[in-house]
């Protein structure tokens, strides 16, 4: 929403310093700022051990995340519970063990966790996507999650929301190609406990690219993935959103301060959106040396994004007009009081008024005339869009 109601603004604060501000505590980590730093140096991500892909329960009191074999790529699962105010150390997650497994992932509520297991007789890299679901505080034994989602192409993780849809990259779309193995971004929901068919992800793939390591947002408001860049910054997380008509915003890479000259993938975002994980890989000549878990705050991550765009405009010369704005124009994940400025000054016959999302004028001659709106966070994040504004007699 845009920033109008200053008065509101006010009252919100006031009643905002009653509560509290306990933060959560994760793993008794001192909180990270804008610049990424390893998460739990020593603890969990220990140098020379392979961590990749980490997930917290939305109370903050479970985390998993996994470890590669160097020698042949297999994968564990470490997990930590706290117990009173105490974490437990991290150890392989028992109801995996002897398991080749990856990438766990927590559902929203906190009662599941979607993982990539090895396919059986195949090479450990060939992985389907599995679940296991915990009742009180015990958990079940995990189970396959069935076609359309596995197939018999690669399903490398998967995310899930609220409502049980779940995002999930795969290479299925190289089934018959030669020299094809690219991974692409699909979704599949959940309907009378059914999944219905796998789609692609259209606005998010791209032909010859990987876009994998996905993770989705609980309400479905934004998606993080990677994907290759170039020779020097190799993979790096990118970011979408979802707008008023339920469309992919073009993705935008995520700003250089978080990524890295080495590959930035797995990302997972704590359910407060405050905090993003993720795993930075170093690959030299010989391969994979190093893999750590990172983290940081999410004032870098997020920026003001067009959710209810605007149509260009067709006005008459010496007619007046006015044009309501939609409140919800931009928005914002982590600011939900944004500042709009436009380049009226252009133009002597345009007005426009923030406070009740307003634009007017009295055209005095045709042409085409391009508005630029940009949209400001507490952050200083910038997002500008543009819209047409046509001029006939």
């Amino acid at each position: 929403m845009i920033k109008i109601f200053i008065p509101l603004i006010f009252i919100f604060g006031l009643s905002s310093c009653s509560q509290s501000t306990e933060l959560p505590d994760y793993f008794g980590q001192t909180y990270p700022d804008s610049i990424p730093v390893i998460f739990a140096p020593d603890v969990v991500s220990i140098k020379g051990r392979l961590e990749h892909g980490i997930s917290f329960s939305p109370d903050s009191r479970e985390f998993a995340f996994g470890i590669l074999n160097q020698d042949d790529f297999s994968g564990e699962i470490y997990y930590s519970k706290k117990i009173n105010d105490n974490w437990t150390v991290p150890m392989v997650f028992e109801p995996l063990k002897n398991k080749c497994v990856y990438l766990p992932y927590f559902s929203p509520n906190g009662k599941s966790l979607l993982f990539a297991q090895s396919k059986p007789d195949k090479n450990n890299g060939n992985t389907d996507i599995w679940i296991i679901e915990k009742t009180n505080s015990n958990w079940s034994s995990p189970r396959i999650i069935q076609a359309p989602i596995c197939s018999i192409s690669r399903e490398a993780n998967a995310s899930i929301t609220n409502d049980g849809t779940i995002y999930f990259s795969s290479n299925r779309n190289c089934e018959g190609k030669e020299n094809c193995d690219f991974a692409d971004l699909f979704f599949s929901r959940l309907d009378d406990n059914q999944y219905q068919s796998a789609e692609l992800v259209a606005e998010l793939s791209l032909p010859q690219n990987d876009e994998e390591s996905v993770f989705i947002s609980p309400e479905e408001e934004y998606l993080i993935f990677c994907r290759y860049t170039n020779n020097e910054t190799w993979m790096d997380l990118y970011i979408s959103y979802h707008d008023i008509n339920n469309n992919w915003l073009e993705p935008q890479i995520i700003d250089s301060t978080i990524n890295s000259k080495d590959w930035d993938r797995r990302p997972f975002v704590s359910i407060d959106n405050t905090l993003l994980f993720f795993t930075r890989l170093q690959i030299g000549e010989k391969g994979l040396t190093e893999s750590d878990l990172y983290w940081v705050n999410t004032s870098k991550v997020f920026k003001p994004f067009v959710y209810h765009p605007l149509p260009d405009t067709i006005v008459q010369v010496g007619e007046k007009f006015e044009i309501s704005l939609p409140l919800d124009y931009f928005k914002d994940i982590d600011d939900k009081q944004l500042t709009l400025r436009i380049n009226q000054n252009e133009y002597d016959w345009l007005e426009f008024d923030g406070e009740i999302m307003k634009l007017s004028g009295l055209p005095n001659h045709e042409g085409n005339f391009e508005l630029t709106f940009v949209a400001v966070d507490d952050f200083l994040n910038t997002t500008e869009d543009k819209v047409k504004i046509t001029v006939i007699k």
